[in-house]
């Protein structure tokens, strides 16, 4: 029984990887997806006039900025009203640290790629329907996990793969 204990948690699965992604930022920046290469961190779909999921993902979302380094990345599904005014204020609301959480807009079918082909949470098609979920990528750019944003146990395990991850080379 000691033994077990001491056991190594295995690996967690590469789920696909993260193709290179330019998109704009809060800032009204170009925001390339290498430039999270080399980084841990945790994606969401949300839109920011959202009054159902997305407030708990962003509160969550601010509670990892404060107990992990990983980068954060908050991509929209709402391209015509998510400006990147609108997601700066938005930002702002959250207490989003600019160096580390990025709220992303862009070309819809960009958007799209990721949220349906690369992530598999469903499709950016200007209905505004979105995952709840928040999807860890590794530094190099695996993505690894998907994980509900309600539930202390499923926020607990992605604590736990965030660590583990953040200590592979």
């Amino acid at each position: 029984m000691a033994l077990a204990s001491c056991a190594r948690k295995p690996a967690l699965p590469v789920l696909g990887t993260v193709p290179d992604f330019s998109l704009i930022d809060q800032n009204g920046q170009p925001f390339a997806g290498t430039r999270l290469t080399g980084s841990v961190w945790v994606a969401n779909f949300m839109f920011t006039s959202c009054t159902a999921t997305c407030p708990r993902q962003s509160t969550l979302l601010q509670r990892l900025q404060r107990e992990t380094a990983v980068d954060l990345v908050s991509f929209t599904v709402d391209v015509k009203r998510d400006t990147p005014e609108v997601l700066a204020a938005y930002a702002k609301r959250f207490g989003a640290d600019p160096a580390r959480w990025h709220f992303l807009t862009g070309p819809e079918p960009a958007l799209h790629q990721l949220a349906y082909s690369v992530f598999q949470v469903g499709m950016v098609d200007g209905k505004l329907e979105h995952s709840a979920r928040l999807l860890l990528v590794d530094a190099r750019r695996g993505y690894r996990g998907s994980y509900p944003s309600a539930g202390e146990e499923s926020i607990n395990r992605l604590l736990a793969d965030i660590e583990q991850i953040s200590k592979e080379t």
